[in-house]
């Protein structure tokens, strides 16, 4: 697989690649950087590995996104896909193929089921056929405030034994917020949800996935290994079954955003939004403050402390063992996919699959080992 990670545009912008996303056909759809101005560019990467970079905030598959971007902040461009705008305290979703009217129905659904729990999402401004317009939620994100809370490896992340240390006291807070709010979440009337996301959608999702990585030998890993990891994945999936409760289906830390002066919790990106098994969201959680350990940007003692919390509120769901270990080895074997497409973690995404690999194998908890 060719994976550029610099490129030069036809007026000699050099601009980093920092993610990729596989397409069927062969293609990379590539979103990058500039070098000096920070600003997001989209592109593709041709079969042939030529890669072209479109102007900045140009996408003719997503209508006025061009002026937005000028006039606001662009944080996300998925070429002919979506992009989101951030404007004061307004986001714009830009989503192509039609599917506008889903992700504001997805929000307003949340919205109304959340209603009277306490929990925050950002309410529907206005939608159209080419995006929607939402409210921004007050706080900082779990992502951001782990970044900051460094814990020396003596402290203990024990319940009620918390350090003299403001970032570190925020941390501890937030996960408590989160942990006291979440039971809510999967409390609410997941009736209201239009999609039901079972097992059987989680083993295609990840067979999608490891396809992907296949066709592009993007892991540099033989493609038996892949598939006996795969398949190994999907018996646990389809070995169980436990209730359905509300799901976000893509519930990591930067989704989560606590306020520590309101003590509030906002959830954001409802775009999945589903009735399915409260372990796939906990799972997924729980696997990305492992993978921001591997990533080093987050202590092996923070993310520790937030993997306890949310064990805590998989008992008080009492979400069984082994379905919490089925969908965090789906979550996991996922990742190292999705991160074999972004240059900076390549490198970590071949090592954290052979963790995956080793820990299906044996059985053991994700995380014991993680690199």
């Amino acid at each position: 697989m060719y994976l550029p990670t610099e490129v030069v545009d036809g007026n000699g912008t050099e601009i980093t690649i920092h993610r990729a996303w596989p397409r069927p056909d062969g293609r990379l759809i590539v979103e990058g950087r500039e070098v000096e101005t920070g600003r997001i560019r989209a592109g593709s990467t041709e079969v042939s590995g030529h890669t072209a970079v479109r102007p900045f905030g140009e996408d003719p598959a997503l209508p006025g996104l061009m002026p937005a971007a000028v006039t606001g902040e662009l944080l996300v461009h998925r070429l002919k896909r979506r992009a989101v705008v951030r404007s004061g305290n307004q986001y714009r979703k830009f989503i192509a193929s039609g599917k506008a009217p889903r992700v504001a129905g997805a929000h307003r659904t949340a919205a109304a089921g959340l209603a009277g729990t306490g929990l925050l999402v950002p309410d529907v401004i206005s939608s159209d056929a080419q995006g929607v317009t939402l409210t921004a939620v007050s706080g900082v994100s779990l992502h951001d405030l782990g970044m900051c809370a460094g814990i020396p490896h003596a402290v203990s992340a024990a319940p009620g034994r918390y350090p003299e240390n403001a970032a570190l006291l925020q941390w501890c807070s937030a996960w408590d917020l989160w942990a006291d709010s979440w039971p809510q979440f999967v409390g609410a009337n997941a009736q209201l949800a239009a999609a039901l996301h079972t097992a059987e959608d989680e083993v295609r999702t990840i067979g999608r996935w490891t396809e992907f990585a296949i066709a592009f030998d993007a892991l540099g890993v033989p493609e038996d290994r892949l598939h006996s990891a795969s398949a190994s994945v999907a018996r646990s999936l389809m070995g169980g079954e436990s209730s359905a409760g509300l799901a976000h289906r893509d519930l990591h830390d930067k989704q989560i955003l606590v306020d520590p002066v309101e003590r509030t919790v906002g959830i954001i990106d409802c775009d999945t939004l589903a009735a399915a098994e409260p372990a796939l969201d906990l799972a997924n959680l729980s696997v990305h403050l492992e993978f921001r350990r591997a990533q080093g940007l987050l202590s092996s003692d923070a993310a520790a402390l937030g993997r306890q919390r949310i064990r805590e509120v998989s008992d008080t769901l009492q979400v069984p063992h082994s379905r919490f270990e089925a969908y965090a080895a789906a979550t996991a074997l996922r990742l190292a996919c999705i991160y074999a497409f972004r240059p900076p973690y390549r490198s970590l995404a071949r090592a954290w699959f052979d963790e995956v690999e080793a820990a299906v194998k044996s059985r053991s908890p994700l995380g014991a080992g993680a690199p």
